[in-house]
């Protein structure tokens, strides 16, 4: 039998999510799609030209309970609060893949109290965190890679917990000068232009996450993560090119093609391998 997924392409130049209804065969074939835009989809916020919706979608499970996948959308050129400052939009699907609804998180919006400032890029990456902080309510992860948290781009990661509508119950920041991280991050890394759910790789019992930095003509870094209960970071492993056992070869414009590759985002979320029987 068929396993039934979803595979988001994400195309922010245009202000578009795609959602593909693909079939778990060996090669996944889109057995539907659905398209959403300010025109398309059942979407009703406001997008203003540049916003780029769509620059980061992350698959967050299903925040309302309603049995759907829902999923959150980085915006990080929206200007609530300041030019660029950034967005997420929490959209809640029905099950053809159009909008039930939706709640923006924003400087102005969502209930979110964190400070952003304008240029902080709020939305540049998205990652889904499962219930961190065992509430029942699935939360999420969200990158502001030009925050100006000890350097001038240094970048930040905010963990936000959700309540079920999709506003901010509460948050924690992680940047050079929050959250307990003393890893080295330095003006201009961008710190936050990936991020990742790792589950429990230590075995603590609380999930870790990882999270890249890069620009445009750097090989780039991955930061391992390891959280604490109250979900600040307890230690951490770099890994780049001869650090963290990583022994590949990273040329120079690696960070370069990496950072293009935002530009079309894949996202497979709740999409099963074929069974090898």
């Amino acid at each position: 039998m068929k396993n039934r997924g979803v595979l988001i392409i994400a195309m922010a130049m245009m202000m578009v999510v795609a959602i593909f209804f693909v079939t778990s065969t060996i090669f996944a074939q889109v057995a539907d799609h659905q398209k959403i835009s300010s025109t398309q989809g059942g979407f009703t916020g406001a997008l203003d030209p540049g916003d780029e919706f769509g620059w980061a979608p992350g698959n967050i499970g299903d925040l309302d309970g309603d049995g759907n996948t829902d999923i959150a959308v980085g915006t990080p050129f929206d200007d609530d609060g300041g030019s660029d400052t950034g967005a997420v939009w929490v959209l809640f699907l029905n099950s053809d893949g159009t909008v039930k609804t939706s709640q923006k998180i924003s400087a102005t919006q969502g209930s979110f109290s964190g400070p952003l400032d304008a240029g902080d890029e709020f939305g540049h990456s998205v990652a889904g965190l499962g219930d961190y902080d065992q509430d029942g309510i699935e939360d999420i992860a969200v990158g502001a890679r030009l925050d100006d948290d000890g350097g001038t781009n240094t970048g930040a990661i905010w963990l936000l917990f959700l309540n079920t509508d999709g506003t901010v119950k509460a948050h924690q920041k992680i940047s050079s000068t929050e959250g307990g991280f003393t890893g080295v991050i330095n003006g201009g890394d961008g710190f936050g232009h990936g991020l990742g759910r790792l589950g429990d790789i230590d075995g603590d019992g609380v999930d870790d996450l990882a999270a890249a930095t890069g620009h445009f003509m750097e090989p780039g870094i991955i930061w391992v993560l390891f959280m604490n209960p109250d979900h600040t970071v307890r230690d951490y492993q770099r890994i780049s090119q001869g650090e963290g056992g990583f022994t590949g070869d990273i040329d120079a414009d690696a960070s370069w093609v990496m950072t293009w590759m935002h530009w079309v985002t894949l996202t497979v979320m709740g999409f099963s391998p074929p069974s090898s029987s």
